[in-house]
């Protein structure tokens, strides 16, 4: 509804000229958009996607809580023509910051799946400083006032329509008396303030070029709230400082350049007002006062960076443990097999418990009597490696543990024959003696600690199935702690054999 009555005009144009808008047959199917949606500056996408909620409501339903559409977010994208439906939210959020629309999530199919509930709003939301009507607009621009006249001869013409069609079967509401010529006059545009209009002016020229294409004016209530909230606290020339710092080192010309800057009217607020910081005397991080650093800012910037460590370190964590996943826990490779122990280190672990079960038969095939238990060593070896492997697996290792039992049993067994053997020897005498040349000492355990601080160099050690070790030491030896671990290992088994 507008606010122009139907009496005639002396403009100075004639009859036939000037746009005029004229309505050919009553609707019978339409949606209703409020003026103040209409004029609130919002893009062309969040209109459409309003008007379309706004069809899905029942007006048949009496109880305001229960208006809601419920449409799905596919269908909003093909109605907006948006490839992507999670682009939509661009646009609700949009509506959300306009206060045109409430959004509520909920959930379905049993939890599982999630949708919105969008609350549609008529009437402009408490404390709105919009346009509200359309002489709220034509006060705005003074520059189409003949054009509104003429739609107040239009609006006439609708009027007299409306007496003689009936509207889907509901009586015409009553005319509401228009104002008066004189009233009109009266409610001319208001002259902005002097400092009002200094600070709309530092605002960049591509900028507001922005705002009269989508708000259709440089100058939106909005705005000149803005400007002059943020008069009581700050001078204009303190206002115009901000505004042009601001348009480099907030981003929004960067946006602007790049296509992205959607909302002109709301960057032009966002650079009005104050920053983050609690001291009302900080202007971007410096004091008014005396031009030195605000503290708050700098610790604020302190902790942003602790936090933002915080999540790289915590991002790049996740990625590390993510692609150690995938390797191999046997040969610490990615061989394909998604974490598991590859074919490879499969097939090592079990040569290494069949050689133990062939040491263990050699070793009883030289003793002159063999102890009866150990008649058949290579099957009793393969048979504590299987229980071992048995026992982990009811306890929830997985095949790595499995075969790590498995071999540790296998080798212990092994070595138990041979110790068996070896005690047979020193009781019947018959260990062979060398005369002629230097019993052969057993090479001593390393006692003294590894020093460290050479040049990083891959590990000389060999892994138990005879391949490279590849793991980096920083030790004179020239081993890591696992090869040196097992190297020690083999120096103790050699001593206590001979």
């Amino acid at each position: 509804m507008n606010d122009f009555d139907d009496e005639p005009y002396d403009d100075g144009y004639g009859e036939g000229e000037g746009d005029q808008l004229v309505a050919e047959d009553w609707p019978t199917v339409h949606t209703p958009v409020p003026v103040w949606v209409m004029l609130a500056g919002l893009s062309a996408k969040a209109f459409l996607m309003y008007a379309f909620l706004a069809e899905h409501i029942n007006a048949n339903i009496q109880n305001p809580n229960r208006r809601i559409a419920c449409p799905k977010q596919k269908a909003i994208a093909v109605v907006l023509e948006l490839a992507d439906d999670r682009q939509v939210a661009t646009y609700r959020k949009e509506l959300e910051a306009l206060g045109a629309i409430r959004t509520e999530k909920y959930r379905y199919a049993g939890g599982m799946r999630q949708g919105y509930k969008y609350y549609v709003r008529y009437n402009p939301p408490a404390g709105y400083q919009g346009q509200l009507r359309l002489r709220d607009f034509y006060n705005a621009h003074p520059e189409f006032k003949a054009a509104a006249k003429w739609e107040g001869r239009t609006e006439a013409a609708k009027k007299s329509a409306a007496a003689t069609v009936p509207a889907q079967g509901k009586p015409a509401p009553k005319a509401k008396p228009a104002p008066a010529r004189e009233a009109r006059k009266k409610a001319a545009e208001v002259p902005l303030a002097p400092d009002v209009l200094k600070v709309l002016e530092a605002f960049r020229p591509e900028l507001r070029e922005a705002m009269r294409e989508t708000a259709h004016t440089d100058a939106p209530k909005t705005l000149v709230t803005a400007v002059t909230k943020a008069l009581k606290e700050r001078t204009a020339e303190q206002l115009v400082l901000r505004v042009k710092r601001r348009w480099s080192t907030h981003g929004y010309a960067e946006k602007f350049e790049t296509g992205r800057l959607e909302r002109p009217v709301g960057a032009a607020v966002a650079m009005l007002r104050h920053g983050e910081c609690p001291d009302q005397g900080c202007e971007d991080g410096e004091l008014l006062a005396d031009g030195e650093p605000c503290v708050l800012c700098i610790e604020r910037g302190k902790n942003y960076k602790a936090d933002y460590k915080s999540a790289r370190d915590a991002k790049k964590q996740a990625a590390a443990a993510a692609a150690a996943r995938l390797l191999c826990p046997g040969c610490e490779q990615d061989r394909g097999t998604e974490g598991a122990l590859c074919p490879l280190c499969v097939g090592g672990f079990e040569n290494d418990i069949a050689g133990a079960a062939e040491r263990a038969a050699e070793d009883v095939a030289r003793m002159e009597n063999p102890p009866a238990e150990w008649a058949d060593a290579k099957a009793r070896v393969l048979a504590e490696a299987e229980q071992a492997r048995a026992r982990v697996r009811r306890e929830g290792a997985d095949v790595f543990g499995q075969l790590l039992a498995a071999q540790f049993a296998a080798r212990s067994a092994a070595t138990d024959v041979h110790r068996l053997r070896l005690a047979t020897l020193d009781a019947d005498g018959d260990r062979p003696q060398e005369a002629t040349t230097e019993p052969e000492t057993a090479p001593e355990v390393p006692s003294m600690p590894v020093m460290y601080g050479a040049e990083p160099a891959p590990c000389s050690g060999l892994r138990w199935d005879g391949s490279p070790c590849g793991r980096t030491t920083e030790a004179e030896d020239g081993l890591c702690g696992v090869c040196r671990g097992a190297q020690m290992a083999q120096h103790e088994d050699l001593a206590a054999a001979r």
